[in-house]
């Protein structure tokens, strides 16, 4: 036994990540040197990439699902020029939600929280934009009753038709920031004991027993459950773990890892590469299948 040191934790990859607890989105990482994730540096990515989105439905809201004050508004929506600003605005808005993304992974070292991230930005901006077009189409016309028959019986584009897809939006918005706080714990109590175990957990350098492929890729990285035996004051162990990598870096049977725990009966696992680690020769064994 030893204990586990700042130094070992140099060897450290992203890939393969291991879960004793979680799988798929759930697996959590953290980076040697970095601190637990907070939510406060995602909030100007998310507020620019909400405005970007906002910016950009106001153009199908607009000119195609009938929320427009005026005709003239719907006209001006629906011109090229405009129609050509809101594609361009389309690709800041990818860019910027993908910039939402690629933090959240760094600040949570998790997929799930990033994909609420991702929701949250998308919906938010596009429900906001359908809403503020709702209500002005409203107040510009007060006498106009809002029935949403007139979806089917209506000649033109109704108001209503936008409604209900703005609708669509904020229920998909409201999963997404009831669902955002709990994952958020979750991710920061995993990165919590996992920062925890490498000041004050025991170290043991396990080996890997087996590796056996589940069949599913989480986006194009393989999914695997995998055994790892250590030894404990003489006593022989194994742990199971779900395991997330790369087609590229599949460890192979025999291959050294770190095992962190403690008195609470909390585990980590790391891929021990300072004990030289050997992958997978053949890439295409685990490739995501095209299409």
């Amino acid at each position: 036994m030893r204990d586990a040191t700042e130094g070992q934790q140099e060897h450290i990859e992203t890939l393969p990540l291991f879960s004793t607890t979680d799988k798929d989105g759930r697996m959590t990482m953290l980076l040697p040197g970095r601190r637990v994730g907070r939510a406060a540096p995602l909030l100007p990515w998310l507020l620019a990439a909400a405005v970007l989105w906002a910016l950009t439905g106001s153009v199908p809201f607009g000119a195609l699902l009938g929320l427009a004050p005026t005709p003239a508004i719907s006209m001006f929506l629906g011109h090229p020029v405009t129609v050509g600003v809101a594609v361009v605005l389309l690709f800041f808005a990818i860019g910027a939600t993908g910039g939402v993304y690629s933090r959240a992974v760094e600040q949570f070292g998790q997929t799930r929280v990033a994909g609420l991230f991702v929701s949250l930005a998308v919906s938010g901006g596009l429900v906001a934009d359908a809403g503020v077009l709702l209500l002005w189409t409203l107040t510009s016309d007060p006498s106009r009753p809002f029935d949403l028959e007139a979806i089917a019986t209506s000649q033109t584009i109704p108001p209503e038709l936008g409604a209900v897809v703005g609708a669509g939006f904020a229920l998909w918005a409201a999963i997404a920031l009831l669902r955002l706080p709990g994952s958020i714990a979750h991710a920061r109590r995993r990165q919590t004991d996992i920062a925890r175990l490498r000041v004050e957990g025991s170290s043991f350098t396990g080996t890997l027993t087996d590796v056996s492929f589940a069949n599913r890729w989480l986006f194009d990285l393989p999914m695997f459950t995998v055994e790892v035996g250590y030894i404990v004051d003489g006593a022989p162990r194994v742990i199971s773990a779900h395991m997330r990598t790369s087609a590229d870096r599949v460890p192979v049977v025999g291959s050294h890892i770190l095992v962190l725990t403690d008195d609470r009966g909390t585990t980590h696992l790391e891929l021990d590469s300072s004990n030289g680690a050997t992958f997978e020769p053949d890439v295409r064994k685990y490739a995501a299948p095209d299409g």
